[in-house]
């Protein structure tokens, strides 16, 4: 799912896919992207106030649903691998999709200087460009295009495209040719990749598309397994010491034919979401788990917790990263903040902090956002040891 803002002027749609600064603050753990989870659809947007406010009576013990399990313990945080993945660019990378084009929507990689969060570059790549993951070293970017069977390569320094990884068994998307009164199988208006994280020794490169997850090898830049079995994968990212791969799902693929509205109900309504463990070592599934739609995933940098954002409850869920039971759900609403979707999430490099990007949700009409008011899209800071909301921060759009 990508995410609309209206340019100035008027003149056609910006669709921005991949934007949460602290996304990529915890590097090889996380997918590197902020966007939502993956379905067919996209959701237009409107602007709105960019200024920071705290909390204030918006959160409270309301905020935080008591603890069901104890967290699995870890080892202890390596602190020269925080340095390091702080010394790397201070960019954020995020996917556009620019269709104000006379000849259909072209992407670009926007380069944010995190700093002075201003725009630095956007060179143009692409069709319909989706998530975002960071190379370890800081110094190749993987972006998924969804309307395409590739994953593009980016220099982060040059800026150039340097290679396309082939997608087998993925045609390009056909999306933008359905109409609104037919009924689509889900495979049909599925996007043709939605998610990508890279392994911490920058090995592998894992790509959810609608073949499975697909397994690169980086070097080769060249897909060396397929694992059909996910198909119905969303979004994804990896554990800090490579050994597993936390999967989002959705039961889409059993729920036959519906018209494009309709899959937009199913999909904002947070029905019939999934976690899968994945075994990096042996490939297999060791564990599954149903739950709301998941959003967004990011990896605690020790491995002793697992954050997802919710679209059911509407909150952040703590997850035991091996059983897949909650350890908290820490609930995002509030009088202010009531009609959202709860959709990337990233956590500092230390742990102490989750940022989840909120998008505005209006249920009479859930995807063309006409009428979202200014404070529906949103930041959520949360304290991961207190498990509360300390900050609600306004955005623009998402």
């Amino acid at each position: 799912m990508t995410a609309r803002a209206n340019p100035a002027g008027g003149h056609g749609v910006l669709m921005i896919a991949a934007a949460c600064v602290a996304l990529l603050l915890a590097g090889c753990g996380t997918n590197g992207s902020g966007s939502t989870d993956g379905s067919a659809a996209s959701t237009p947007q409107t602007g709105a106030s960019g200024v920071a406010t705290p909390a204030s009576g918006a959160g409270g013990s309301g905020d935080k649903i008591a603890a069901t399990t104890a967290a699995t313990p870890a080892a202890s945080v390596d602190r020269a691998e925080i340095e390091r993945r702080l010394a790397l660019p201070r960019f954020t990378y995020v996917g556009e999709t620019d269709s104000r084009g006379a000849e259909g929507s072209s992407g670009a990689l926007a380069f944010i200087d995190s700093e002075t969060d201003t725009l630095a570059f956007r060179p143009r790549i692409g069709s319909d460009l989706g998530r975002v993951a960071v190379a370890p070293d800081g110094r190749l970017i993987y972006v998924v295009d969804q309307d395409e069977p590739v994953v593009w390569v980016v220099d982060a320094e040059t800026r150039e495209k340097v290679a396309s990884i082939r997608l087998p068994g993925v045609n390009p998307s056909k999306r933008r040719t359905m109409t609104a009164t037919a009924r689509y199988p889900y495979t049909q208006i599925q996007t043709c990749s939605s998610a990508v994280a890279c392994s911490p020794d920058g090995a592998l490169v894992l790509v959810l598309s609608k073949a499975g997850l697909q397994v690169v090898d980086a070097a080769s830049a060249k897909v060396v397994r397929t694992l059909p079995e996910l198909r119905d994968g969303q979004d994804l990212a990896v554990s800090f010491d490579g050994k597993h791969a936390y999967i989002a799902t959705t039961d889409a693929l059993t729920r036959g034919r519906h018209t494009s509205a309709e899959w937009r109900t199913i999909f904002t309504s947070g029905v019939g979401g999934g976690l899968a463990l994945l075994d990096l070592e042996t490939w297999q599934i060791v564990k599954r788990v149903s739950c709301g739609v998941i959003g967004g995933i990011a990896v605690d940098p020790d491995d002793s917790r697992i954050f997802c954002s919710d679209y059911k409850r509407k909150a952040l869920r703590i997850v035991d990263p091996v059983t897949l039971a909650d350890i908290a759900v820490v609930s995002l609403k509030s009088d202010k903040f009531k009609h959202f979707l709860p959709v990337g999430v990233g956590v500092l490099p230390d742990g102490s902090k989750v940022y989840v990007v909120c998008t505005a949700l209006v249920p009479s009409d859930p995807w063309t956002m006409a009428n979202a008011g200014p404070m529906e899209f949103f930041c959520a800071v949360v304290a991961s040891e207190s498990q509360e909301v300390v900050k609600r921060i306004p955005l623009d759009a998402y």
